[in-house]
């Protein structure tokens, strides 16, 4: 009898000892799960899963981002999200928004990110999160070539236009202008030339571009007001996403593919 009931206990044993590394695996591979879903959670794992990444850009502001005369969207912005895109294996999907209301359509998930040329700035950085740069420039004043304006201090009390909801509409006010905001870079020079304003602050590749294009008879006047970085903006605790879209810059950084890019608009690089 005393021998059965040890058998007994020992086959209960066993079987309890069974159970338990069953357990041990199962609780192994619940947390390995869980690890997995943790990293294509999120907007990443949506880009991922839909095999497309939506992308929210203005449009209006060559020679980063524009419409062409066949209504195609190209510029700077664009080759560089293509690249991106193409490295992450997914297509890319752009919704063009106004300026002045593109962190909201980020906001509300309109779109994945936004790659429009937007300067890194604390008050944005407050409201979403931004990848490594990827690309310095800087502000620069425009004036007719017929100006009296002698340099970014004769400007105060002169109305001066700028894109509305940029670093540029801040420095305008810092020096003391008259503001005259706009939806975008192309609608304030227009109404330079019509002399509706008398200056134009804007990024200084930009600036140059359109006065080229449309043959107006501005200038530069003065050193850049200030330099600014430009990072892809992307919707705050999307770490994962972040890591991604640094990782492919980073490559294209290293390997020339980003030189090549900027040559093409700006036969420079501007990294």
């Amino acid at each position: 009898m005393n021998k059965k009931r040890m058998i007994v206990g020992l086959v209960f044993a066993l079987f309890t000892l069974l159970l338990s590394a069953c357990g041990g695996k199962e609780t192994g591979t619940t947390e390995a799960s869980k690890s997995s879903e943790a990293e294509t959670a999120g907007a990443l794992g949506k880009i991922k899963s839909s095999g497309t990444i939506n992308i929210g850009i203005e449009g209006a502001y060559p020679p980063f981002n524009f419409y062409n005369d066949k209504n195609e969207l190209e510029g700077f912005d664009v080759d560089i999200t293509n690249e991106l895109a193409k490295r992450m294996g997914v297509k890319p999907n752009y919704i063009a928004t106004p300026w002045d209301s593109i962190i909201a359509g980020l906001l509300s998930k309109k779109y994945d990110i936004i790659l429009s040329s937007m300067a890194i700035t604390e008050e944005r950085k407050k409201k979403v999160d931004f990848t490594d740069p990827y690309y310095h420039t800087g502000a620069q004043l425009f004036i007719p070539e017929s100006s009296a304006i002698a340099s970014s201090t004769d400007i105060k009390g002169r109305k001066i236009g700028t894109a509305m909801g940029t670093t540029f509409e801040k420095k305008a006010n810092e020096l003391g202008a008259e503001l005259v905001t706009y939806k975008n870079d192309m609608l304030s020079f227009q109404d330079m030339a019509n002399g509706r304003v008398e200056g134009v602050i804007t990024d200084r590749g930009v600036g140059a571009r359109i006065i080229k294009e449309k043959n107006y008879p501005f200038k530069p006047i003065g050193d850049p007001l200030l330099k600014d970085a430009a990072g892809i903006a992307l919707n705050k605790n999307e770490e994962a996403l972040r890591v991604e879209l640094n990782k492919h810059l980073e490559a294209m950084l290293s390997d020339g593919t980003y030189e090549q890019i900027s040559k093409k608009w700006f036969d420079q690089d501007i990294r």
